[in-house]
């Protein structure tokens, strides 16, 4: 390993002297006017859906630089403005199905409790091992490494930008499958008004307002509230069902308000704060009024400094985000009655600088630190014999700092990228408590790890309409939390904690190209090789209790991931966009001393085949979209003894606009009402109709 040490300095110190030496940078291949400016706003003309393939757009979540997707030696996915207004009007993270590399776990639909999003095949229920950003500020939590996407609302979204592959020589911690930066609007007029509200299958309402507003010294501000309610369905097969199954409901309201100035050379500034509550009912009722439900209420404050000139430019985000987990969960096994109720506070905070300078017309360094804690105080009490506490808290907390050069030669046809970011990982302050009789309650020790990450990669732009890259990256996670601090029970059943874990790390090799055979038409294609080591994985110990064997994560397993992404966007004519994609994933357990039976697995809840199509029609009559996605067989388990078969969805969006502020739609997801699971446990809610009406001034 130690070669990777020396090989990126190495690298960083001969770009730094090529750029010295004078190479001109050359705008040869560039394609056309940006549509992004610097605060990441996309401007569009008229005929947006024509000419969404003749320039690209900017982004900035793979080199944390403004750069040209051809530009940059990795795979990048946009969802522009346009795309998300003419799909489905479901969360966001069911957009992200249509992504090639992306997977998207939310078996039980708009009622799934803790929806999954995974890129590139790095085990479907482990939200963890994939970065998910909100400009650029981090969502997931370090208890247990998710992300709450259900309180994001997607009309707050003017663009997701997806970096598909490791990308923790830039993020760090959760970064190794890649990174999902979901950027909001920033008003650009003086007022702009959006109310909706819907109504659909189920009883399910839904009413947003969002008002944005300008000032021309340059103040502005913005805030949008949203509220779904739905009475839900009984997500469980009508042949499995008991007298205690349930409609699954909901009920969950969010605000968010920012204000903000961007007039100034090195002091622009901005201020969120977001609220978001929720109660979403798990389908299963004995003697509680509502029966199970979890609550995931959440505050969020961020605030953001950034400026430069035209050779320097920074940006500072500093955040703190609470998290409070309640959960009433009550069962009924032959005749005997329990429940316990899981109270928790989960802490994250941090402080994020980034700082870019061009050393040169052709080459850009980057640099910047970080500092980010997150903690956990919570607990499960029994209200029902023995009347057992389970408690738990602790602390993990990192400091990094990073380095990233990006030089141009050869009239800017060969970009070079080389960057370093080192980690400093500690877990503290850890406390357990149980009444419950485990044999054996593991101490909660403070713990230090340092994990590099090295990256670098090439982009070849020899060719006149056609782009190759070759690229090498390492990333890494830390174990969450709820591993490190807490013992208790678990989906596998009882369970250690283990505050001794590891960071699990890969290694990813990649190439791929993007080529334009005509004015209209982009294909691109990528190809990747991933060795992961030290993966978490739970092991079976020689105790147990209540006569079940407590297990403990241990990091134990060597994975195996190749996959290849294909994708094919093109514009016959004015108005009409035609957009296609595929993925295959073959992501195994390569080696496992403890459990070699598991050797050659596929890992859970990793589909082979994806693919999808999507058509969009804009026209004076009306606007169209007709998006379906593939999702093929995948495990439910690490034995790859249960089977989930592949389903197909089709979806349909029309929506007509009336005197330039009224909007009528009507929005058909699953139109052929598949109910097909996602899980080994739920069944989908089937087709979902809603209509929809909008007032914008």
């Amino acid at each position: 390993m130690n070669y990777r040490i020396f090989f990126l300095p190495v690298f960083i110190f001969f770009s730094l002297s090529f750029s010295l030496a004078g190479n001109q940078l050359s705008d040869t291949v560039r394609r056309g006017p940006q549509l992004t400016d610097t605060n990441h706003t996309v401007q569009h003309s008229p005929d947006t859906i024509y000419s969404m393939l003749e320039f690209e757009e900017l982004v900035v979540t793979a080199t944390k630089t403004e750069r040209d997707n051809f530009e940059i030696p990795s795979r990048i996915s946009v969802i522009n403005h346009e795309m998300l207004k003419l799909s489905s009007s479901g969360q966001i993270d069911d957009i992200l199905r249509f992504t090639p590399g992306v997977n998207v776990n939310r078996g039980a639909g708009m009622y799934t409790q803790r929806p999954m999003v995974t890129v590139r095949g790095l085990s479907g229920d482990e939200q963890s091992r994939t970065l998910v950003l909100m400009n650029g500020v981090p969502l997931n939590t370090s208890d247990e490494g998710g992300v709450n996407w259900n309180r994001i609302n997607h009309y707050d979204i003017e663009k997701v930008e997806v970096f598909k592959g490791p990308g923790s020589s830039l993020y760090g911690n959760n970064a190794m499958g890649g990174v999902i930066n979901l950027i909001t609007k920033t008003p650009s007029e003086p007022v702009e008004v959006f109310s909706g509200v819907g109504y659909g299958r189920y009883n399910t309402l839904r009413q947003d307002l969002n008002v944005r507003v300008r000032s021309e010294e340059g103040y502005y501000g913005a805030l949008s509230q949203f509220y779904l309610q739905s009475d839900g369905y009984n997500s469980i097969p009508p042949e499995e069902r008991t007298p205690h199954d349930r409609k699954r409901f909901l009920e969950e309201m969010g605000v968010s308000a920012r204000l903000g100035y961007d007039q100034s050379k090195w002091l622009n500034w901005e201020i969120q704060y977001d609220v978001f509550r929720d109660k979403r009912g798990e389908g299963f009722q004995v003697f509680a009024p509502d029966g199970c439900y979890r609550n995931f209420n959440t505050n969020l404050i961020r605030g953001n400094l950034k400026g430069g000139d035209e050779k320097t430019s920074y940006n500072m985000n500093a955040y703190y985000q609470l998290e409070n987990y309640y959960d009433i969960n009550e069962n009924m096994r032959e005749g005997n009655y329990s429940r316990f109720d899981v109270d928790s506070d989960r802490e994250d905070m941090g402080l994020l600088f980034n700082i870019s300078r061009e050393l040169g017309e052709n080459n850009t360094l980057t640099g910047g630190f970080e500092y980010k804690r997150g903690s956990i105080k919570g607990g499960d009490y029994y209200q029902t014999e023995p009347y057992d506490t389970v408690y738990n808290e602790g602390v993990i907390s990192s400091v990094a700092g990073y380095i990233q050069n990006e030089h141009s030669f050869m009239d800017d046809r060969v970009r070079l990228l080389g960057g370093l970011r080192l980690d400093r990982v500690t877990f503290s302050d850890g406390e357990y408590y149980s009444t419950d009789p485990w044999s054996t309650i593991p101490e909660l020790t403070s713990n230090t790890w340092m994990k590099l990450s090295p990256r670098a990669g090439l982009r070849f732009n020899f060719i006149e309409n056609f782009s190759a890259y070759l690229s090498w990256s390492h990333g890494f996670r830390a174990s969450i939390l709820d591993d490190l601090t807490r013992t208790g029970w678990m989906w596998v059943g009882p369970k250690y904690a283990n505050p001794e874990l590891e960071p699990e790390s890969i290694v990813n090799y990649e190439t791929g190209f993007d080529i334009y055979p005509t004015d209209h038409m982009k294909v691109s294609a990528s190809a990747y090789l991933m060795q992961g080591e030290d993966f978490l994985y739970y092991v079976a110990t020689d105790d147990s209790i209540y006569g079940r064997t407590i297990f403990r994560r241990e990091n134990v397993t060597d994975v195996r991931v190749r996959g290849i992404e294909t994708e094919i966007e093109f514009t016959p004519a004015k108005g009409i966009s035609i957009m296609g994609g595929y993925s295959y994933n073959d992501s195994r357990i390569a080696s496992f001393e403890e459990r070699p039976g598991l050797e050659g697995n596929y890992l859970k809840y990793v589909p082979g085949h994806n693919a999808s199509l999507s058509v969009f029609w804009e026209n004076r009559l009306a606007d169209f979209s007709v998006r379906s996605v593939y999702k093929g067989r995948q495990f439910g388990d690490d034995a790859n003894q249960v089977k989930l078969d592949g389903y197909v969805t089709l979806d349909l969006v029309v929506s007509r606009t009336f005197q330039e502020r009224y909007v009528v739609s009507l929005d058909v997801q699953n139109i052929f009402d598949n109910r097909y699971m996602e899980t080994i446990d739920y069944m989908s809610p089937g087709r979902l109709i809603t209509g929809r009406v909008e007032l914008k001034f």
